[in-house]
């Protein structure tokens, strides 16, 4: 296959640990600094624990910093990532505390460049390419290093290098001002620099709030007493204390000073959950703060801070919007903290509640005395959420920046649109450790028609979700010079794996591998520099047929599905598939004591009795809770009928219980009139009252139109898999209507399994870019948000966890939701999945990534390229068209040159790729550098 993709320029670096070669763009900054960032604390963090407290090649990161630096005159879209680098890795000097004045003032000066390539420095830039380029961002930590630089110039009594170097940070600080998004801040200085203003610029409390207006505040000084035993137990014991601290630590880099000065033992972290080793320690502590809604938000956190002698932490900020309360243990003379331009002291059990997006620093100037501060980091009183626990507060909000449970301040015009990482998945997909194992057929991809781990069916399914992703990251890129043998290869493949799956040779499946790796092989470079697709979505079926699923924080047990014949089913259970003995045991009475109320297993889990000892044991009311189990054997034609009640029987005798809620059969095992005797002996049950409800699991629509013909009690629950690639069915029907429409107009109540699970094929959900898009944009985990999707189709989830933290996320469904558009591309994720050469599939799902149709992204005639890298200016205001943008992101180069064509006075277009924005000018008679992949066309 002949090259196709040279107009995507890269530069590649060798790096002493990490990949080789690493690629790295130079066009896009911000992507560099991601992944240096990355490889950087790799290597600072090898073989770093509590027994080897070494920065092992911390002399490798000076000398990769120093080459990266030196690449930064040709390749400036470098300087971001070296000057973070720097300020992440290099900020004290080796062996010593003070700062290293050379490597800060290197990183402030690349910093400037890097606002200067980005564009950042332009008021002109449009609100939304200034978040996503990062500047809100960019601009503060650049007047922060020449701030703390000039601070250090001073108390060395360095005078002239004090004064120039402070007069360099009000200048940026100035430029900074003058731009449109901070000219309506309330800063005076660049201590007055915080995070949190963006989201709400009418709270001006500054960097530290009055205690007396935080309840949590009041709260935690008044049970001081109750939890200050346990936290000095910990803070104690010394060994333990740096071992927690070494485990879930979210230190970045160089941060503080000396070794072990500064260590936090996490209790929650702001990814979720209260951890279980430092919580045994400390239960009450930890049990009064999760009782509390002020930390129910993606940020909250807490932790056990210690602060040594001599020790510091450097400047640094905090994200937003969050608050900050601290309240010593023990606290030590020594130990002080600024947050902006106050300098503040502790006392123990006194709490300070401070503002933590504005600079802040701590350090310890005594010589000897250990200082302890519980740290807690709460949701903003300001969140629509947190109001009503606060007085009335003036908050405001800033256009332009999205709801506060979203990871970064980015708020698309249009909320149709979202970024698809269609390359990214594509790649991921390619590299997954099974499916390499399945370049030939062998015993390690053995010929096995039985779904489940490596084996060819399970490769090809993964190599046509690779194919579909590739079809939708050149769907959707804006270039034109794409050679058409690319997608013709690619359906070669596809009709290849359509072919092997109807009729499987081994002579097909060799050839079949070969062109797809070929194909990926070549597209690789370019994969890697793709940004994520701006997709419009359309919404022509909206939220019909869903129902509403709160977002209140309520308790898990407390959301309940009705079934059609009365009986209320918790939406949220727990699965016990492979869970065996004493661990089943454990995990099922966390369960229930985390307030889950519904169980499900089956005869063939075998693991009935260890469930119905833990039923026993929790001391819960049988009428509070919600038991499933399947008849196995008898469904699949194991055993007779007429032996149903003695299995029956033994499996409440197991389960310690004298009813089931609802029993199913497994699976679609048995036919015809063997059915309809198996289904006439699980009818009697309910007849005598030791069975509620009757349900089925693994059943298509055939199956249950079958059933469905014949049964006097009707089924009103069906269990089956419940996945982004496998929405209702193992293997995919003709169907034009899905298994999840078909029960609901029976009145039966889904639920799903394997929400979040490989199984059957080999395609992790939980680490999917798609999923992990949506996951960073709400601040959840991805098992969190998968369990949701199901949940917001009507569909009860049953998550199986072995540790009571996993078994703790999985139940924290009911304090966020995800919107139309982010459930519209979790839903075609199915199509990515299941598509073929020939035509959209399943052919019961929206084609919302244009699978389907043109393979190719559609032209407009009439225009021709003129130049890369440069947009028209924006001033005279008569140089603009009439109608100068369309409005938002996420437009198609099409879009755009229609929208050109359809007005006499436009003659140049401006389209940004990466976007998706467009702008439309009479003239264009002086160009300016330009970044997003801008293209200035002219129409003939």
């Amino acid at each position: 296959m002949s090259p196709w993709l040279g107009f995507m320029a890269l530069a590649a670096a060798q790096v002493t640990w990490g990949p080789q070669p690493m690629w790295l763009s130079e066009t896009d900054d911000v992507t560099n600094q991601q992944r240096l960032h990355e490889l950087l604390r790799q290597a600072y963090f090898t073989d770093y624990n509590a027994r080897h407290p070494e920065h092992r090649l911390a002399n490798a990161l000076t000398v990769e910093l120093a080459e990266f630096q030196q690449r930064v005159p040709t390749t400036p879209s470098l300087a971001l990532a070296v000057a973070m680098g720097k300020y992440h890795f290099a900020w004290y000097e080796e062996d010593g505390k003070e700062m290293d004045v050379q490597s800060v003032w290197e990183a402030a000066e690349l910093l400037w460049l890097s606002i200067q390539f980005s564009q950042c420095d332009r008021p002109e830039l449009p609100m939304e390419v200034f978040f996503q380029r990062m500047c809100h961002v960019r601009w503060p930590y650049a007047v922060l290093l020449f701030s703390e630089l000039g601070r250090e110039f001073a108390s060395r009594y360095l005078t002239e290098e004090a004064a120039n170097t402070l007069e360099r940070a009000i200048s940026s600080f100035d430029a900074m001002k003058r731009l449109p998004h901070y000219s309506q801040t309330s800063w005076q200085s660049p201590y007055d620099m915080n995070f949190n203003e963006e989201w709400f610029p009418s709270t001006t409390t500054g960097p530290v709030w009055d205690k007396s207006m935080v309840p949590l505040a009041q709260l935690v000084e008044a049970n001081f007493h109750v939890f200050r035993t346990e936290l000095e137990s910990l803070s104690e014991d010394q060994g333990l204390f740096d071992e927690l601290s070494f485990e879930h630590s979210r230190v970045e880099g160089q941060d503080s000073w000396p070794e072990g000065a500064w260590r936090a033992v996490h209790l929650r972290q702001a990814t979720g959950g209260w951890l279980s080793r430092a919580c045994d320690r400390t239960p009450q502590t930890c049990a009064v703060l999760a009782a509390r809604p002020e930390l129910s938000c993606s940020r909250a956190g807490a932790a056990l801070v210690r602060l040594r002698p001599g020790g510091r932490l450097k400047p640094h900020f905090g994200p937003s919007p969050h608050l900050q309360l601290h309240i010593p243990v023990q606290a030590d003379v020594g130990a002080r903290m600024s947050v902006g331009n106050r300098t503040l002291s502790w006392q123990t059990g006194e709490a300070l509640v401070i503002d933590g997006s504005f600079i802040r620093q701590e350090w310890h100037n005594g010589v000897r005395g250990e200082h302890f501060v519980l740290q807690v980091t709460l949701c903003h009183p300001c969140e629509e959420a947190q109001k009503p626990l606060y007085g009335p507060l003036a908050c405001g909000s800033r256009p332009g920046l999205s709801s506060p449970s979203a990871a970064q301040p980015v708020k698309y015009q249009d909320a149709s649109t979202l970024p698809v990482p269609f390359a990214q998945a594509a790649l991921w997909a390619s590299a997954l450790p099974d499916l390499a194992k399945c370049s030939s057929i062998s015993e390690q991809c053995p010929p096995d028609s039985q779904h489940g781990g490596p084996n060819p069916l399970s490769a090809l399914n993964t190599w046509n979700y690779v194919m579909n992703n590739l079809r939708g990251a050149l769907r959707h890129t804006q270039h034109g010079n794409i050679d058409p043998a690319v997608m013709t290869a690619i359906g070669q493949v596809q009709e290849g794996i359509q072919s092997f799956l109807a009729m499987p040779t081994l002579e097909q499946y060799g050839p079949i591998i070969a062109l797809a790796t070929q194909i990926l092989e070549a597209l690789t470079p370019w994969l890697q520099q793709q940004h994520p697709a701006m997709v419009r979505f359309s919404f022509a079926s909206g939220r019909s047929g869903r129902p509403f699923v709160p977002a209140d924080s309520r308790n898990p047990g407390s959301l309940v599905f009705r079934l059609s014949n009365g009986i209320e089913m918790p939406a949220i259970g727990f699965g016990t598939w492979k869970l065996e003995g004493e661990a089943c045991y454990r995990t099922v009475l966390a369960a229930l004591q985390l307030g889950l109320r519904h169980i499900d297993t089956a005869e063939a889990y075998q693991n009935e009795a260890e469930i119905g000892r833990a039923i026993h044991d929790s001391r819960i009311p049988r009428e509070h809770l919600f038991i499933a189990t399947k008849a196995t054997s008898v469904a699949l034609g194991m055993a007779e009928a007429s032996y149903l009640d003695a299995i029956l029987a033994g499996q409440l005798n197991a389960l310690q219980t004298e009813y089931l809620d609802v029993y199913m059969l497994h699976a679609a095992g048995v036919e015809e009139e063997k059915l309809q005797q198996v289904w006439r002996s699980m009818e009697r049950l309910v007849d005598l009252g030791r069975v509620r409800a009757l349900g089925v699991s693994n059943f298509g629509i055939q199956e249950l139109e079958s059933l469905w013909s014949f049964a006097r009690v009707k089924p009103v629950y069906l269990q089956n898999i419940f996945k982004v690639y496998k929405q209702g069915e193992q293997i995919l029907s003709a169907s034009t209507q899905s298994v999840m429409e078909w029960a609901h107009n029976h009145g039966m109540t889904m639920v799903g399994y394997s929400t979040i699970n490989s199984w059957p094929h080999l395609l992790p959900p939980l680490s999917d870019p798609h999923v992990l898009q949506i996951v960073k944009a709400k601040g959840r985990s991805a098992s969190q948000v998968l369990h949701r999707w199901a949940l917001q189709h009507g569909v009860a989830v049953i998550p199986k966890a072995s540790s009571l933290e996993r078994i703790r996320e999985n139940s924290l469904l009911l304090d966020f939701e995800l919107s139309d558009t982010q459930m519209l591309a979790l839903d075609g994720l199915a199509t990515l999945s299941e598509s073929t050469h020939e035509g959209l599939l399943p052919r019961w799902r929206e084609d919302v990534f244009g699978l389907a149709g043109a393979t190719l992204p559609p032209r407009f005639d009439g225009f021709v390229e003129a130049m890369r890298d440069q947009q028209c200016i924006l001033q005279p205001d008569e140089v603009k068209a009439t109608r100068f943008t369309l409005g938002g992101g996420g437009h198609g180069i099409s879009d755009c040159q229609a929208a050109c064509h359809a007005q006499a006075d436009c003659g140049y277009l401006v389209f940004y790729e990466r976007t998706g924005f467009c702008h439309m000018f009479r003239s264009c008679q002086q160009q300016l550098p330009a970044g997003d992949g801008a293209v200035l066309m002219t129409r003939q």
